[in-house]
């Protein structure tokens, strides 16, 4: 390395990342605080804000300069006042708030990540939700434990099942059945836009409950169904001809994968189709950054969980029996930053 390069060179971005955990619990803390709604469209000053949010000045202050340095808020004349993009997902109310997720990661998985050196050293997972076992297992039976986790992620699923709704052809099929269909929101979406497409959402009894509460939140019961069961020991309700397993493989391990594939291909007519939806990793698992994250949230949390790439995927659905396989991106309205996409095929 030459002597200009060396010179070049300094800390900064070690120091960055080593310093990313402050920046996530003062979002957190805002959050909590509800220092975004609080503020609003209006502008605020510090003694306003702490008022409001019963917090002393002189740390309510920090807060919020902690809040403008991440660009959260902006600041202007001695007042606060949110960002667009806070004011789009932070402010409670809104149809995009993403503050229920925020409580997820803050209560649920910060403190897990702090004993990462442990899961590591042991290749071992640890309760998340729940009293014991992997996040799956106690979703599976406690209703409570159910609405939370489905609840912390149904925000940030919104936009993804709309996308999904007009990127892929769903009216070339009669019935979809939604493989753990969680808060039921793709299924909804895809109806919502193809009016003669009718869909089941097959998951844990808990988490069907929940899901009817999306269906009949936005008036699809006529045409959305629930059916509780357990995708890897239960038959599938009868008559679909296309399944969906959105967010469903990265909770598992390869084999019961392939197995849900498996069952897929020997349940659909022919004709019939899948999809498969996930945040795709690299086929050589070293990026984006996002699914590589989430791959080591997957291996804190779950018994068998990873993060999937767009090669296995394939590799599973051609193994399975399934031809035309195709890839699409979803970044229109879902966002770069999770790389979602989905691989599909016919049987």
């Amino acid at each position: 390395m030459s002597p200009g390069k060396i010179a070049k060179l300094n800390s900064d971005r070690i120091i960055e990342i080593a310093t990313a955990f402050h920046l996530s619990k003062i979002l957190f803390v805002g959050v909590e605080f509800d220092v975004f709604s609080i503020i609003g469209n209006a502008k605020l000053t510090p003694a306003e804000v702490a008022g409001k949010c019963y917090l002393p000045l002189r740390s309510a202050t920090r807060l919020l300069n902690g809040l403008t340095a991440i660009n959260l808020l902006k600041y202007k004349n001695g007042k606060y006042f949110n960002t667009p993009v806070s004011l789009a997902y932070l402010v409670k109310g809104k149809p995009d708030y993403l503050g229920g997720l925020m409580v997820a990661y803050d209560k649920m998985l910060y403190g897990r990540w702090g004993e990462l050196a442990e899961a590591t050293k042991n290749d071992s997972y640890g309760r998340v939700f729940g009293p014991k076992g992997d996040t799956i297992g106690n979703i599976s039976v406690n209703p409570e434990i159910a609405k939370a986790a489905i609840a912390a992620q149904h925000a940030y699923s919104v936009k993804p099942a709309e996308e999904l709704a007009g990127s892929f052809n769903f009216s070339k099929y009669k019935h979809l059945l939604d493989l753990g269909g969680g808060s039921g929101i793709i299924s909804v979406m895809a109806a919502k836009k193809h009016p003669k497409l009718k869909a089941t959402i097959f998951d844990f009894p808990p988490v069907c409950k929940v899901a009817e509460g999306t269906i009949a939140n936005y008036k699809m019961n006529g045409r959305v169904k629930t059916h509780p069961g357990n995708i890897l020991k239960d038959p599938f309700p009868q008559g679909a001809d296309l399944i969906l397993i959105s967010g469903i493989l990265d909770g598992y391990n390869e084999e019961n994968c392939r197995k849900m594939i498996n069952k897929a291909y020997d349940y659909l007519p022919k004709g019939g189709a899948i999809i498969l939806k996930e945040s795709i990793v690299s086929d050589d698992r070293t990026g984006p950054l996002f699914p590589v994250l989430f791959s080591i949230a997957l291996m804190i949390e779950t018994e068998g969980g990873d993060s999937r790439s767009r090669g296995e995927m394939t590799g599973w659905l051609k193994d399975a029996g399934f031809k035309n396989i195709s890839f699409k991106t979803m970044t229109k309205l879902s966002g770069k930053f999770r790389n979602l996409g989905y691989v599909t095929g016919v049987k």
